[in-house]
């Protein structure tokens, strides 16, 4: 996450783009995932994709409506998601196995985590309370969402951050 997408002063709402832009990859990616994850962890997995998308949707949804809000434009087109995004997506997804599929959905929810938390500063630095504590809950969902992953995968929550 260390170029800023040709931002050379970034703000809250840029940022934030980036988040809508993880969102809709995400959105892709998560579905793949539901549909074509096999092994003996099929029905746990492919109710969990589910539900993940369905949330990823109710946040996705309710970042861009503030976007709109404060009068600031969300990114709305593939091009764009692709363009803007830290996460990628990629046709070769379907044939990763299960493990693989989450350790891949942990390694994005860390990256939008982090691109939230640079959000949530520049939020607060511009005063912006309502952004601020909507991303403080997205943050934390996050940060519970990739618990629960890394515990799926018999891993501690923090086992494979780059400052363990």
């Amino acid at each position: 996450m260390s170029e800023e997408h040709g931002h050379h002063n970034p703000t809250s709402a840029a940022m934030t783009n980036h988040i809508i832009a993880n969102q809709g990859i995400l959105q892709i990616k998560l579905h793949q995932y539901h549909w074509y994850v096999k092994g003996p962890n099929f029905f746990t997995l492919h109710e969990k994709f589910e539900e993940l998308y369905t949330e990823n949707t109710q946040y996705y949804d309710k970042i861009a409506e503030r976007l709109i809000a404060s009068g600031a434009k969300p990114f709305s087109t593939a091009e764009q998601y692709i363009q803007y995004s830290f996460v990628q997506e990629a046709a070769s997804g379907k044939y990763l196995s299960a493990e693989e599929m989450v350790e891949n959905l942990v390694d994005d929810y860390r990256t939008t985590r982090d691109v939230a938390g640079r959000a949530i500063m520049l939020a607060q630095n511009e005063n912006d309370t309502v952004l601020e504590d909507l991303l403080i809950d997205y943050k934390g969902y996050l940060d519970k969402t990739i618990w629960m992953l890394q515990a799926f995968l018999g891993k501690k929550a923090l086992e494979g951050e780059e400052d363990d």
